[in-house]
């Protein structure tokens, strides 16, 4: 089986009509997306209206499950916004969907299993997001067996072969390619704004994998932000870097 992967649209729609049309000529079989659909200053609810019409899978994001819940003051200024853009019906999509998928020996995840606020091939060393040891990532696997494992959240474009035949894929995100989070403080930069996506063919041996950087108007997206007073969204969006360094 022949699969895109995605994560970490965060309401961009330009970035995420660009990847669509780039999955839809590629011949996959599935699209998998690894949540934190809407979370952001751009378009929330036109996101979710085109992923709900979308055959893809979902896995719930912890944006995702937050923006899903009650307004109330743990949710940030990105999520209170969505949460106020987002109709019921959005929002109840959003915290229903499931927290993992498995398609045979491949399981999808948005953080680490067991924790969607938890990255698998990071760790935050003088705040800023580095390649985790493999030891560190076999252990937050835990008893997870599969062939394959998909994880987002970091936004970080990556792939780990762990010594005992198991493969960690990071598809980087489609629609944010940089931030600075306040607590815990670290910064997560790939260093360009391209749209970012995996393609996987399950059933070769050893796995066949293909980490994508598709441009698109992120110029139209930096307005956008720009236009909902938050320039710091303007500037990762046309750099991909963190503002701020």
């Amino acid at each position: 089986m022949r699969i895109a992967v995605v994560s970490d649209i965060h309401g961009n729609l330009p970035a995420l009509t660009a990847v669509g049309e780039r999955i839809e000529a590629m011949s996959v079989d599935l699209v998998v997306n690894l949540g934190d659909c809407a979370s952001g200053p751009l378009w929330p609810a036109e996101t979710v209206a085109t992923l709900r019409a979308s055959p893809w899978l979902h896995v719930r994001g912890n944006h995702d499950r937050q923006v899903g819940g009650s307004l109330d003051g743990r949710l940030g200024r990105s999520d209170s916004a969505t949460w106020r853009a987002l109709d019921p019906s959005a929002r109840a999509w959003l915290h229903g969907l499931p927290e993992r998928v498995e398609l045979g020996d491949a399981l999808f995840v948005h953080g680490a299993p067991g924790s969607d606020e938890a990255f698998l091939l990071e760790e935050i060393v003088e705040e800023r997001l580095v390649a985790a040891r493999e030891e560190d990532v076999v252990a937050r696997l835990g008893g997870q067996d599969q062939r394959t494992v998909f994880s987002g959240h970091s936004h970080v474009q990556g792939l780990l072969a762990l010594a005992r035949g198991s493969m960690v894929v990071n598809p980087g995100s489609v629609g944010w390619p940089a931030y600075r989070n306040a607590d815990p403080a670290y910064v997560s930069e790939v260093g360009s704004p391209h749209a970012r996506f995996a393609v996987v063919d399950l059933a070769t041996r050893p796995l066949d994998v293909e980490l994508l950087a598709v441009s698109y108007d992120w110029d139209r997206a930096a307005r956008r932000a720009e236009e909902n007073g938050r320039d710091d969204w303007a500037y990762s969006l046309r750099t991909g870097l963190a503002p701020g360094g």
